[in-house]
């Protein structure tokens, strides 16, 4: 985009305040050439994240604004972030640090990714929500961002055992941060929950009285009420006595396919195939 009379406000001030600018103050010179090709190629109209703007010295708004900022000659480059110039380049400078500036203000993989879970979660897709935060999580358990929405996230599908363990050993400034706090309350909550006198009940007459009806129902409960671990060992032993019985595995199928990101859902997909073959 061309800076101009017009358009200098919206291009710079107003822009910058949803995403970086990148102004580049340049003319038709050789010296400017390899920077101008540099960043048109590395920059285009789609980026979500950088706004190039073009400002020719020779057009008197240009001037003007490259005065206000106190350049010296061209090319140059002055990136603006929330309506203040934050970087300034010059020269060669320009083309040998202008990945390093790119790679500064897009959003790294794990930013997207989490942003690919609040999107999917808005969307009703809770599942591939936690999938995703689970992917940032896991490779990084120090970004506390991925581990409270893995953490919610958790807590709001009931896998009360995962998001303890999530949750378990913050450091001083995390726990005293009123989103953890507000995780830890939510754990709690959910926690006292789980403990029915209907579960209660099911686990009593399933002991009493074992059978495959009284386990599939119990198991049933016990996902409902966040005890995916406790369901798995439930089905997985009768399965372990007897792996024809179709209904429960389809039943422990069913349960290990709604744990994306669980590390449960590898290891009693492991128990499962060694039983199998």
């Amino acid at each position: 985009m061309q800076l101009t009379e017009q358009n200098v406000q919206d291009v710079i001030i107003n822009a910058s305040m949803q995403k970086a600018v990148f102004l580049y103050f340049y003319m038709d010179a050789p010296e400017c050439a390899p920077v101008t090709q540099a960043l048109t190629s590395a920059i285009n109209d789609n980026n979500e994240y950088i706004s190039l703007v073009t400002a020719d010295v020779k057009e008197p708004v240009s001037q003007a604004v490259a005065m206000q900022l106190g350049l010296q000659g061209v090319p140059a480059l002055v990136i603006f972030v929330q309506g203040q110039p934050q970087n300034m380049l010059q020269g060669q400078e320009i083309v040998t640090r202008l990945q390093e500036l790119i790679k500064q203000y897009m959003p790294s993989e794990s930013d997207l990714l989490l942003r690919e879970a609040l999107s999917a979660e808005a969307a009703g897709d809770d599942a591939k929500a936690l999938e995703k935060s689970a992917q940032v999580y896991n490779s990084d358990n120090t970004n506390l961002s991925a581990k409270h929405i893995y953490a919610r996230l958790l807590i709001k599908g009931r896998n009360l055992t995962r998001a303890k363990e999530v949750l378990a050993n913050p450091g001083r400034e995390e726990s005293e941060s009123s989103e953890y706090q507000d995780l830890i309350s939510a754990l709690n909550l959910a926690e006292k929950a789980q403990d029915s006198p209907e579960l209660h009940q099911l686990e009593a007459e399933f002991k009493a009285h074992p059978s495959d009806e009284l386990a599939l129902k119990y198991s049933a409960a016990l996902v409902n009420v966040g005890k995916k671990a406790e369901a798995l060992e439930l089905l997985f032993e009768i399965l372990r006595q007897d792996l024809s019985k179709t209904e429960i595995k389809k039943t422990f199928l069913d349960i290990l396919s709604t744990m994306s990101g669980d590390p449960l859902q590898g290891q009693y997909r492991r128990r499962l195939y060694t039983l199998m073959y």
